[in-house]
């Protein structure tokens, strides 16, 4: 009987332990200590974008950074005049640019919209919390999405978005195609053989040893059970 309680609590745990991995942030370094520096984010680990693009300043050519792939279908470019950053993408005619092109409006975290397609370091700094600031575009022409952008910089090192920009410090990032579906099986693979993305091996190891102990207690028992003289 007290067999059969445990067999239960590990197939629960297991169940459970699966449900709740996906939890645990692909980054998780410890406590760490205050950063003075930001890095480029991986887009997968934070919004789960199907496809993005990331750039910076430095990588604007006269004030416009053309992406260098095919974004969530469409060509896109991002311009930055007069203290103002536009999206726009090219509008083919049968597969063919002709010189046209389709401009994004910016949709803050509060459903505000631009109305315009211009996007101020004032409207960056209202819309932005901890340095972040979020926005979904829309073409103006008739409402279809075209992604998810990200403004982000260091607090601590910059009073704001235009400072940062400045000094090439201000992350932009087109998302689009945001994944909803986790792939727990390489998830928990990763976590049994200690290579949880980014995880400290002595983390990944307390993470998996009560995982590997309802596993081989499992083993056991079922290989015990289907052997009549044991």
């Amino acid at each position: 009987m007290a067999e059969q309680r445990t067999f239960v609590f590990a197939v629960t745990f297991i169940i459970l332990f699966s449900a709740f991995i996906v939890t645990i942030p692909a980054d998780l370094q410890g406590s760490g200590s205050s950063g003075d520096e930001l890095i480029a984010i991986d887009p997968a680990l934070v919004t789960d974008f199907a496809d993005s693009e990331s750039f910076q300043e430095s990588d604007f050519v006269a004030d416009i950074y053309w992406y260098p792939a095919v974004l969530g279908g469409y060509y896109f470019a991002c311009a930055f005049f007069t203290d103002s950053f536009y999206v726009t993408a090219k509008s083919l005619f049968f597969g063919i640019w002709l010189g046209a092109m389709s401009p994004c409006d910016w949709t803050n975290k509060d459903g505000l919209k631009t109305s315009s397609g211009a996007l101020s370091f004032t409207n960056i700094t209202n819309d932005s919390e901890d340095g972040i600031a979020q926005y979904t575009l829309n073409f103006l022409s008739d409402g279809s999405y075209a992604g998810v952008f990200l403004f982000y910089w260091n607090t601590t090192t910059y009073s704001g978005p235009s400072d940062a920009w400045d000094s090439n410090g201000l992350y932009l990032l087109h998302g689009v195609g945001i994944t909803t579906n986790t792939d727990v099986v390489s998830l928990l693979i990763s976590l049994l053989f200690l290579q949880l993305p980014d995880c400290p091996v002595l983390i990944n190891a307390l993470l998996a040893t009560p995982l590997w102990a309802c596993v081989i207690f499992l083993i056991w028992f079922v290989i015990k059970e289907s052997l009549p003289f044991v």
